[in-house]
């Protein structure tokens, strides 16, 4: 190809080679507008940069900005700036940058000016390839190739789609750290968003390891460096390496397999030195899949040849003060390819020994340093950056990308024409442009479509259309479908993998658009656009972020288009909290049993992993969520999730009043909760060991969450409990349903607190109970019960097991007996308290309750902030402390007082 030819006027040779050069690849254009429609010249018109040059007048329009080169020398090799700029489409086929300097008969002395320019933004820093194993495998399965195609164990480029966005050679164009950076935050180079987020640290990192094998750097060893021999064949054994010649050879960062340029069928060896500084036995252990071998000063220390699954052998040897020699045999039939080494021994703990190994006995304990790569070095000249930020100007590369010089931004010097004033066949729709027009080697069908928006632009203003265009532009198509538009292309569809293969397609592949808008909530719409999202765990792939580049127009187009039935208001007969207690069953293993397939609060399901159930009422819309589960396949049709209703009637009638609609509501205010919310009964994330209270009540003593590490839990048969403090003297919590879970406390260690295993928790105040009160005004004691000169005294049992706890203020004694009360349906926990004094006690004071809002509601019963009910003969309300309290006065008569408080809830 003629690079550089010096004429006056047009170049008939250069065109002639660029005509045949592969034209720009827009995703949306080659899949869906292939044929050259109006509708594909607006996409080209905005992804091919024209609207940077030439207004349009269309404030609809999605622009896209030129990567940001404030900082590009950090990242892109000066010899890649070079050859890229001198011929962008030769370099990288398919790239959307045109020839700004195609004919320009200075094109070499300017494209040199622009290399200095773009060299002097930053310094680039080298490193090795490290964890290309592990990014190969997520370059494929994260979704990576949705966009990018395939590409083989090397990491080069395979058999693209014709939709494929191309890469390029980027061994020859990255840094590692410069990719490790940009992958790990694509919109601070890249802010529309075409390139989103898709990877967390330690992944970009590995991916773009992947990326970069075979980069050729100035590294001859230091520590955490091996030398390398790689051959290529096929054996059941390790072979023979003294009659074999290798195919590749050099210095590699530790015993990394990535040196490997296939997936089956080679073998390496590893060699390095390595200090022992305290002399002793060392033992040393061997795990790989295929067969292996290490050797130690010359000496077979480990035998694990042959062909087999990840196996681990151990083998030991004594070694003296001073440096000494290793050599890792390994070879790979086909299946998986592991290899680790680590090292035992004084003062060497389970070592990696790769990161112990130096490549050469002179560079032993020495770091590491990357000096570079070969060609890329450069001294910059600053007559040369100067005209740089001129050509930089006038070439109109300011109009898509943004360079900033001591925080300046250089600005555009080249303005072009509206939009609708261009001709067809002309300027860069020509079939030979002219001196200084840029060179996009445009196809025909792009040609066709960009003279035909040219004419006139197609409008977008129906939802519909908003949802399109967004979803063309960035790609989204790659893996949604919506409208039978999109989705996984075939090529790719084995390339997307899923943890539970039980799930099928659905558990494997990016879930359709159809009724997004109905379905998510528009913050949380706006979330994973932003930042993207990974809650479903059984799936590989994620739904990348896109950094606030999605235009707000999108989110409204969804909830506009995509709209389901209202929902009225759902009332119930029970308290709030009765409610949340009978859907805390329904969701359990004898219900419904949504713990088999769905997570809880990060606890593990029984069977497959989905979605988070508590996550449900952050992501999707209350409509939404009463649609499904009343007829998933209406909704979702496909799906496996079950249904639990048949016209309306719930296979658990006996449930609320059996119908869908407040079963299904019942679940949705009880998975509002949140993290808050006591998980389904069977899902314990660990041991379980249920408690259960048949004829007589259970006591447990030991640490329960919320009521300290003295606590006194009390189960009875009524399905109503407790948990006493024994510290603080008092009624710490009350619930219902399941009492507790000893799985954590009697097996292993018993470490920690447990919750109670049931729901319809109430968690009462903590202070002392009681308090002898000078004035009604008086605040009460703040102290410790114990500073305040409480004792706790014990407690008696009746013949049921149910126990009266006691406890004392000097010669005040209280005996505090918990019952539980059944009454037809109604429950309640009724506390009787006998208290015994000294002859002249006059009055004691009880605080029943603390909260933010206590109000009466008739005979002698107060709701505490609206959802459960305490019953108190004499009490009444104050505020103290920004608090309302709920205070018993207590008249001792004859030395003696008796009173009681009921709980209901």
């Amino acid at each position: 190809m003629i690079r550089y030819v010096f004429v006056t006027g047009l170049v008939v040779a250069l065109i002639s080679s660029l005509a045949t050069a592969k034209s720009p690849i827009v995703a949306g254009f080659e899949r869906f507008h292939a044929d050259g429609s109006p509708r594909g010249g607006r996409l080209l018109a905005t992804e091919l940069g024209c609207v940077n040059c030439h207004t349009s007048g269309d404030k609809t329009l999605l622009v896209k900005q030129g990567p940001i080169l404030t900082e590009v020398g950090s990242r892109v090799r000066v010899s890649w700036l070079r050859k890229y700029l001198s011929d962008p489409h030769a370099t990288k086929p398919g790239t959307t940058m045109p020839h700004v300097l195609a004919n320009d008969p200075d094109a070499k002395d300017k494209v040199e000016a622009l290399v200095h320019l773009l060299a002097s933004t930053a310094s680039a820093k080298h490193d090795r390839a490290k964890g290309a194993a592990a990014g190969r495998d997520l370059y494929g399965k994260v979704g990576c190739v949705a966009c990018h195609g395939p590409r083989d164990a090397s990491g080069k480029e395979g058999t693209l789609l014709p939709s494929s966005v191309p890469l390029g050679d980027l061994v020859s164009k990255y840094t590692l750290p410069g990719l490790t950076k940009f992958l790990q935050n694509p919109a601070h180079t890249r802010p529309s968003g075409r390139m989103p987020k898709l990877l967390d640290d330690k992944m970009a990192a590995d991916v773009a390891s992947y990326l970069l094998q075979g980069q050729k750097m100035g590294v001859q060893g230091g520590t955490g460096t091996t030398g390398y021999k790689y051959y290529q064949g096929s054996w059941d054994r390790l072979p023979d390496f003294s009659k074999l010649t290798p195919a590749g050879e050099g210095v590699a960062s530790g015993i990394e397999l990535a040196v490997a340029t296939r997936d089956s069928d080679y073998a390496v060896i590893f060699e390095g030195y390595f200090e022992i500084k305290k002399e002793g036995k060392y033992s040393f252990v061997l795990n790989s899949d295929d067969g292996s071998k290490l050797y130690i000063d010359g000496k077979l220390v480990v035998d694990n040849d042959l062909i087999h699954a990840p196996v681990a052998k151990r083998g030991e040897t004594e070694l003296k003060v001073g440096v000494h020699s290793a050599r890792i045999e390994f070879f790979q039939g086909g299946g998986g390819a592991e290899l680790t080494a680590t090292i035992n021994g004084p003062g060497v703990k389970n070592r990696p020994l790769g990161d112990l190994l130096s490549a050469t006995k002179d560079t032993v304990g020495k770091s590491t340093v990357a000096k570079g790569i070969e060609g890329d070095d450069i001294t910059i000249d600053p007559a040369l950056v100067e005209k740089g930020k001129g050509v930089f100007a006038s070439a109109g590369c300011a109009s898509c990308h943004t360079l900033a010089v001591k925080g300046k931004p250089i600005e555009s010097g080249r303005k072009g024409e509206a939009l609708v004033k261009l001709s067809e066949g002309k300027g860069c729709l020509s079939d030979r442009p002219g001196m200084g027009v840029p060179v996009y080697g445009l196809s025909d069908a792009q040609k066709k479509a960009l003279a035909s928006a040219i004419k006139a632009l197609p409008e977008v203003k129906a939802s519909k259309e908003v949802i399109a265009e967004t979803m063309t532009v960035f790609n989204c198509y790659a893996c949604h479908a919506r409208d039978k538009v999109g989705g996984v292309q075939p090529d790719l569809d084995k390339a997307f993998q899923t943890v539970q293969p039980e799930m099928g397609d659905e558990g494997r592949l990016p879930p359709p658009l159809d009724g997004a808008g109905a379905k998510l909530q528009a913050d949380y719409l706006n979330q994973i656009l932003n930042n993207g999202a990974h809650h479903r765990p059984y799936m590989h792939t994620r739904m990348p972020g896109f950094g606030g580049a999605v235009p707000a127009p999108f989110v409204a187009a969804l909830k506009e288009s995509d709209k389901l039935p209202a929902i009225a208001e759902v009332k119930f007969a029970d308290p709030i909290g009765k409610v949340k207690s009978q859907a805390r069953y329904l969701s359990g293993g004898t219900a419904f049993g949504c713990i088999k397939c769905h997570t809880f609060n990060g606890k593990k399901a029984e069977g497959v992993q989905g979605i988070d159930m508590t996550l449900m009422p952050q992501r999707l819309e209350r409509d939404w969520f009463h649609a499904y589960i009343a007829n998933p396949q209406a909704v979702r049709p496909g799906t496996r999730m079950p249904a639990s209703f048949v016209l309306g009637k719930s296979v658990l009638p006996d449930v609320l009043d059996g119908t869908a609609v407040q079963q299904i509501e019942a679940l949705w205010i009880y998975l509002k909760d949140g993290a808050t919310a006591q998980a389904p009964a069977g899902m314990t994330g660990g041991k379980y060991i249920p408690l259960v209270p048949t004829t007589t009540a259970i006591l447990y003593r030991n640490f329960i969450e919320g009521a300290g590490a003295r606590a006194i839990a009390v189960g009875y048969p009524e399905k109503m409990h407790l948990a006493f403090d024994a510290n603080g003297l008092r009624l710490a919590m009350i619930w219902q349903g399941d009492f507790m879970n000893a799985g954590r406390h009697w097996t292993d260690r018993g470490v920690g607190y447990e919750p109670p295993a049931g729901d319809n928790i109430v968690r009462l105040h903590s202070g002392v109970p009681f308090a002898v009160l000078k004035s009604v005004e008086e605040v009460w004691p703040t102290d410790d019960v114990r500073k305040l000169g409480w004792r706790f005294r014990g407690y008696t049992l009746d013949d049921k097991e149910r126990p009266t706890f006691r406890y004392a203020l000097g010669e005040i004694e209280v005996q505090d007996l918990p019952l539980p009360e059944v009454k037809g349906k109604a429950t309640s926990l009724k506390r009787t308290f006998s208290l015994t004094a000294p002859a002249g006690t006059q009055e004691i004071t009880y605080r029943a309750a603390v909260s933010n809002k206590i109000e009466p509601v008739g005979d002698g019963a107060f709701k505490v902030d609206g959802t459960w009910t305490i019953k108190a003969t004499s009490a009444r309300v104050r505020k103290s402390a920004g608090k309302d309290e709920l205070i018993v006065p207590v008249s001792f008569k004859d030395g003696k007082a008796t009173f009681a408080v009921e709980y209901v809830w």
